[in-house]
């Protein structure tokens, strides 16, 4: 019996997609484990909180920020966090914890793209001497100098800061 490169290709594809499927049940069935019973526990009440249509936007994105936090810190799911964040900055989008907190969702998530738009529309709407513009910033250019590796743009916006920082002559 001979194989051809085509029949090698499938089979390995086919083996590759079994093992991503293995993959995913051994981690959902990990999260079933009695550990992460409490943070569970507490995402339901904190969904259960923002699915109150009686409660203001303020303390449905307070709401929302605890199933946030909850996700990222007590299931480690990151991409779930930014979900609940974007939707709690959605509902309540002065409160600067919003913000932070999806900030902080994306970078554990590996989402550098949204999180570089992200920083980008919070420069856009804070005032440059501003410390949320200043965190921003700064976390701006080290996304650049990091894992998005274009490290002449980090060093771009560090001049354009220090010009327009400095006083005209």
């Amino acid at each position: 019996m001979s194989m051809d490169a085509q029949d090698v290709l499938l089979l390995a594809g086919g083996g590759g997609f079994a093992v991503y499927l293995l993959a995913k049940m051994l981690g959902a069935m990990g999260m079933q484990h009695p550990r992460f019973e409490p943070a569970r526990k507490a995402l339901s009440e904190a969904k259960r909180k923002a699915r109150d249509r009686s409660a203001s936007a303020s303390e449905r994105a307070a709401a929302l920020r605890e199933a946030a936090t909850v996700a990222l810190e007590g299931l480690q799911r990151p991409t779930l966090a930014a979900s609940y964040a974007r939707r709690a900055e959605k509902l309540d989008p002065k409160h600067p914890a919003s913000a932070s907190l999806l900030a902080t969702a994306l970078r554990r998530g590996t989402r550098y793209r949204a999180l570089e738009l992200l920083l980008w529309r919070q420069l856009a709407d804070h005032p440059v001497a501003s410390v949320a513009y200043e965190r921003a910033f700064q976390e701006l250019v080290t996304l650049y100098e990091g894992p998005l590796r274009r490290p002449e743009t980090a060093t771009v916006l560090r001049r354009l800061a220090s010009t327009a920082s400095s006083p005209a002559v």
